[in-house]
Parts: structure tokens; sequence; C-alpha cells
């Protein structure tokens, strides 16, 4: 007898194995969650390693807005380096905007500084190699040829001499 109730055998022994079971069907409800976190997990962390493989790799170069590139019939296949973006309304260095071009024409010290600052951290990470200057230089086909080369100059008198232009593949019209 416990308090006011009585137990009898049977319904005790009912609610032992009633127990039993409801704590077997749990655990196999626990394995099953468990399995689907881990694997959605595992999944999350693939889709971010994968984005950030991709958005780093050298042959996504992203053009930025208002640059329209000329047409060429080949092409190399493009190689890792910081991009000097040219267009009639900014210029930006590995993706960040420095002014428009008469502006840094005009006053280049933002831009030499950023190309020296390039270089220094190339030089850190490369220390027995020599500095090879290769550049990617996307310039808006409707930019003067006089204006793309006073900032070709600038890169060349910053040790970057292998400057390689964006073109877009077409036939070249």
């Amino acid at each position: 007898m416990i308090g006011t109730q009585q137990l009898r055998v049977g319904t005790f022994n009912r609610q032992l194995v009633a127990r039993r079971h409801k704590k077997k069907s749990f655990k196999k409800m626990m394995v099953a969650g468990l399995t689907l976190t881990s694997m959605v997990d595992m999944f999350s962390l693939l889709v971010i390693f994968l984005l950030q493989s991709f958005s780093n790799s050298p042959e996504i170069m992203a053009l930025r807005n208002g640059i329209t590139l000329p047409a060429a019939v080949s092409a190399s296949a493009p190689i890792d380096a910081p991009v000097l973006a040219l267009s009639a309304e900014d210029v930006t260095f590995d993706q960040k905007s420095i002014g428009t071009p008469q502006a840094v024409l005009g006053q280049p010290q933002p831009l030499l500084e950023q190309l020296q600052k390039m270089r220094a951290v190339w030089q850190a990470s490369h220390p027995q190699e020599a500095f090879t200057g290769d550049v990617h230089l996307q310039a808006d086909k409707a930019l003067s040829s006089p204006m793309v080369s006073q900032f070709i100059s600038m890169l060349i008198s910053q040790g970057y001499s292998s400057i390689h232009l964006a073109v877009a593949t077409g036939s070249g019209k």
C-alpha cells in the first residue's frame, strides 16, 4: 500500500514495462536526432568552405559596376594577383575604392601607398623569392589610352612590371 492507494502486482508490473518501452523509444529518437544534426552541421561547414574557396579563386575576377572590358580572341588563364579596376567614375585597388581617375592622377599618393603595402605583404610572405610584380588591370574600354597609360606607368614605378590586362572573351569586335 502506497499512501491511500493499494497497488496490485499486475498493475505495478505493467507500469514498469511501459516505462522501459518509453525509455527505449526515447533513446532511439535521440540517436536519430543527433545523427541528423551532425549531418546538417557537416553540410553547413562544407558549403562555407566551398564559398570561401571560390570567393578567393583567381578565375573569378569580379568586375566592378561600370566597367566594360574590351573583347579579345584569345586570352591566357588568370593568375592570382591583386586587381586594379579603372572606370570613368572610380578607381579601386584590391576591392578598395581610391577615388575618381582624375583625382588619383592628380594626387597618386593613396594608390602608391596601397601598391607599396601590397608589395611589402608579398615580400614578407615570400622571403626567399624575388618580387614578380603581377597585377591585373581592369580598364573600361571607354577610357582613353593616355589615361590607362598613366596608371600603367604608376604600376611600373612601384615594381609591378607584369601587368595582365583583363579582357572579355569574344570575337574581338
